[in-house]
């Protein structure tokens, strides 16, 4: 199924077959001009708007980063959309990467955050707001996780510290990991990956750094990104923390979802390990 729909967008040549991430799967493959190109193509219904949101944005989105620009557009045969985009010919990126190039990276967020609205206003919504959202799927997860109580306690604690949540929600990368941030001989070349996409505050892109990278990783690039920004780096500081702190639930929100067990269990481990060390 995957094949033909590659062929059916002039992409002859099949390299390999993968999965990108949670949502979908991909095939590398070259066009008649010996191009590589990699199609996604969405795995469940409920990830198909997130790609036709990508391919809405992505073409008019600049950062200062190579990101993807879906060209080719066509379905599978069970209806589910698939998109591709010319390859972007690097890898992941690590902790020391990022450390080394935190300016280019906080350069690359400030201009995603400020993107301008008419770009991506119809396609990602704005209501409710993040943190309603956020109190939402904790209740969620609640009713189908045994999460211990002084986990639950300590995040409802977070969710309710307005000061680290009252600042100007942006358009958010909203997973920024080692897949989605590209680097080409220690340098810092692209960002892939926009599916999750959200309206939140700066500090979820920044908590997703700490998680990914580490503390001075992500320190380094809030510290260049607040020179820009003007936004104040202590609260921002805080509110990444807070951020990571709620990973595991967002984890298990997505498990309970898209009702695959495996990444329940993965947030309770997460949520014990963060909270419950050894």
């Amino acid at each position: 199924m995957l094949a033909e729909a590659a062929r059916s967008l002039g992409l002859e040549k099949i390299i390999n077959y993968g999965g990108d991430g949670w949502d979908y799967d991909t095939v590398t493959a070259l066009d008649s001009h010996g191009r590589t190109w990699i199609m996604r193509a969405a795995r469940r219904v409920d990830v198909v708007p997130l790609l036709m949101r990508e391919n809405a944005i992505l073409p008019h989105l600049q950062i200062g980063l190579l990101t993807p620009k879906p060209e080719k557009f066509g379905a599978l045969e069970n209806g589910f959309p698939c998109a591709a985009y010319q390859f972007i010919p690097a890898t992941e990126s690590s902790a020391e990467t990022i450390s080394a190039e935190a300016t280019h990276l906080a350069k690359a967020l400030h201009k995603l955050h400020t993107t301008p609205k008419e770009i991506w206003v119809d396609h990602v919504p704005s209501s409710p707001s993040w943190l309603d959202r956020t109190r939402e799927q904790l209740e969620v997860t609640a009713a189908h996780v045994t999460w211990p109580t002084h986990i639950l306690a300590k995040w409802r604690e977070i969710l309710d510290l307005d000061q680290l949540w009252a600042s100007q929600p942006v358009l958010c990368h909203g997973d920024l990991g080692p897949p989605h941030l590209l680097s080409l001989d220690g340098h810092l070349v692209g960002m892939i990956d926009f599916s999750d996409m959200q309206f939140a505050p700066a500090s979820v892109d920044f908590g997703d750094l700490l998680t990914a990278f580490g503390k001075e990783a992500m320190l380094r690039v809030l510290i260049s990104y607040v020179a820009l920004s003007g936004s104040n780096l202590e609260t921002l500081l805080a509110a990444s923390y807070g951020y990571r702190e709620l990973g595991p639930m967002f984890t298990a929100f997505h498990g309970i979802n898209t009702d695959q067990p495996d990444f329940i269990e993965e947030g309770l481990a997460r949520a014990l390990e963060i909270f419950e060390p050894r």
